[in-house]
């Protein structure tokens, strides 16, 4: 196992897999959408995110680092992110928080993009795409770095 894939397993935090629009998850890959807003998030905390693209891309697309998680009302998330690269206007970020006394900026480092993607069913077995995320085991974790070793990274 490379230096760099050993950032995949959990130091002190866990392993998700976090379903993004496919516009979106190119942005975070592309390292211009540093921000990423949440109506809800995880309850323990998360240290490295596999991006599953939705449809119709359907795939693992890349991994990437989490920084800090800040939990705001949406206004002041807003005007927290909104220089970090957000990727989103003010007028959707409170339409995507409607209804929600508080939301979630998770900030994001060291993207990673897999060249062809990743089929999730090759990781999670019964593979069902999750509404927000979902945890990966210590042996998915594992297996997703032996994976992205076969991978060509773009």
């Amino acid at each position: 196992m490379t230096n760099s894939l050993k950032s995949l397993m959990p130091q002190g935090g866990r392993s998700i897999v976090l379903s993004v629009k496919p516009q979106y998850a190119e942005l975070i890959l592309a390292g211009s959408k540093t921000v990423e807003f949440r109506r809800v998030w995880a309850a323990h905390k998360v240290d490295t995110i596999a991006i599953y693209a939705s449809s119709p891309i359907q795939r693992l697309v890349g991994v990437v680092k989490v920084v800090e998680v800040v939990r705001a009302k949406p206004g002041i998330l807003w005007d927290y992110c909104s220089k970090r690269g957000g990727g989103l206007s003010k007028a959707e970020l409170l339409a995507y928080l409607f209804g929600k006394d508080a939301g979630f900026a998770v900030l994001l480092t060291g993207a990673r993009p897999f060249g062809q993607g990743i089929a999730p069913k090759k990781l999670i077995k019964n593979f069902s795409p999750p509404q927000s995320f979902r945890y990966l085991t210590q042996s998915e974790a594992h297996k997703l770095e032996q994976l992205i070793s076969q991978e060509k990274v773009r």
